[in-house]
């Protein structure tokens, strides 16, 4: 995954802030095309082939912000103000949550390991004894792999004591962790959408910004400009995401104009007493179960591995439960999930209770086109917290299984957590339908460090979690990691 401080995030950001100002002023239609020519003039020194291209790649992205679905509706003569016409009159639908913008993509060269100048042809040559394909020869005096015969094992790499064998990945693809994204014959990336987890890892692996997600802004933005009340349910990897304490941030989402702010904290304490319950039943029992709350892990279960969803937990996840709370308490109210996951799109869209997602990212682009600082608010009143303070822990690794743990009653069970799902963990899960695991309830988080790791995050894991104050939260019983 790139370093999240990056050129395209900055760039970003910028975008959607000047789009939610004029969405806001009420000038949107009119300044829309020109954003574009605005934020890159003509006496930019262009970091593409020239600014025109540039100019092109944030339409697409303004476009992608507005929710449409890139691959199937680019009309290259539609002005982007008649998608705005469109957008204004009628939701986008949340799937494919993903879409690609193949004027952006650069048509990598396929995965390949490739020896450097640092070969020395040494007489121990450790990179043809250890290479089980015979793929390499020394014709030249120095090592040269047969990309015909390479399987991309990567051995060869790790024994050459000069270092002079480098791995060239497919960013996107690496990334994957379900083999999904792929080049098509013409060399540009296509998503296999029909067993895609939304996990957003290719979008946040790709240099060039070629994968973005679409977003769900547009049907909040309207919602907050109406005179309907709106509900924003706010994930707990929200703390350390902006410079404040979280009664900061909850004063600052009151001021853009949110009728009330929930904690999902408060479901996530709901998942957590009935995973208790389940794991009690379930070890008596001898089954092992996985946890619910992860949405990139459940659609794993619901596209790729059907037998995960007899292991996972009946629990709902907290995003679902706060919803059905937020309908309860604020009837008539629009419910808007606020997180850092891309998955939360397509878990919401099928769910009665959650009327719209946006991510952390988009929170931020709309305090900066209002001019909030988290900072500078007076703290809201978080109101009695004292029985799901600790479910804030949901945010990180072992967050999960901690809370559970704290209101279980059974016998001492083995617990697993996998801290982010790549491919080596995705093929462990594969295994497990065969061979079963050793432990009685395992934490998945699609995201590595947890939903502080999310692709909606602005700030670095490492850093919010200093922030929220340290891993507190997750002090499991027992923990085994991938």
């Amino acid at each position: 995954m790139l370093e999240i401080n990056n050129q395209f995030t900055f760039m970003k950001r910028r975008l959607e802030t000047e789009v939610i100002k004029s969405f806001f002023k009420g000038t949107l239609a009119e300044d829309v095309d020109k954003i574009p020519i605005v934020i890159i003039p003509k006496d930019r020194v262009p970091n593409r082939c020239c600014i025109y291209k540039e100019r092109a790649m944030l339409r697409y992205r303004i476009m992608a912000m507005m929710g449409i679905d890139i691959e199937r509706f680019d009309d290259e003569m539609k002005p982007l103000s008649a998608y705005v016409k469109e957008v204004m009159e009628k939701d986008q639908p949340a799937a494919p949550m993903l879409t690609t913008i193949s004027t952006g993509c650069y048509g990598c060269p396929p995965e390949q390991y490739r020896v450097t100048d640092q070969c020395r042809g040494c007489f121990a040559r450790p990179c043809t004894a250890n290479c089980p394909r015979d793929a390499i020869d020394f014709t030249t005096g120095k090592a040269h792999i047969n990309t015909d015969r390479c399987v991309r094992c990567g051995k060869c790499k790790e024994v050459c004591p000069y270092t002079a064998i480098i791995h060239i990945p497919v960013p996107c693809e690496a990334a994957c962790p379900v083999g999904c994204v792929k080049k098509n014959e013409k060399g540009y990336v296509e998503i296999d959408h029909k067993h895609c987890i939304s996990c957003g890892r290719c979008a946040t692996s790709c240099p060039f910004g070629a994968i973005v997600e679409r977003s769900g802004l547009f049907p909040v933005l309207k919602k907050l400009a109406s005179d309907q009340p709106v509900v924003a349910m706010i994930a707990p990897a929200i703390e350390g995401q902006f410079p404040g304490t979280l009664a900061q941030i909850v004063a600052a989402l009151l001021k853009v104009g949110f009728s009330r702010v929930v904690e999902v904290s408060r479901g996530a304490e709901v998942t957590s007493i009935n995973e208790a319950k389940e794991l009690e039943e379930r070890k008596a029992k001898g089954e092992w179960m996985t946890t619910s709350c992860c949405s990139a892990y459940l659609e794993i279960g619901n596209k790729l591995l059907p037998y995960m969803r007899g292991r996972r937990s009946d629990a709902k996840t907290p995003m679902a439960y706060t919803g059905e709370i937020v309908r309860k308490e604020n009837p008539g109210a629009f419910s808007v999930f606020i997180g850092p996951c891309f998955a939360k799109k397509i878990e919401a869209a099928r769910d009665p209770n959650v009327d719209g997602v946006i991510t952390f990212s988009e929170l931020a682009a709309i305090f900066m086109a209002k001019d909030i600082d988290v900072r500078e608010m007076q703290p809201a009143d978080l109101g009695d917290d004292k029985t799901f303070s600790d479910c804030r822990g949901f945010a990180v690794s072992n967050g999960v299984i901690s809370s559970v743990m704290r209101r279980y009653h059974g016998p001492e069970p083995k617990v697993m957590d996998l801290n982010g799902v790549d491919k080596k963990v995705y093929t462990l899960m594969k295994v497990w339908e065969k061979r079963k695991p050793d432990a009685d309830i395992i934490e998945v988080m699609c995201c590595e460090g947890g939903c502080i790791g999310g692709p909606g995050c602005i700030v670095k894991p490492q850093v919010a979690l200093r922030l929220r104050g340290g891993n507190k939260a997750a002090t499991p019983v027992k923990s085994m990691t991938k």
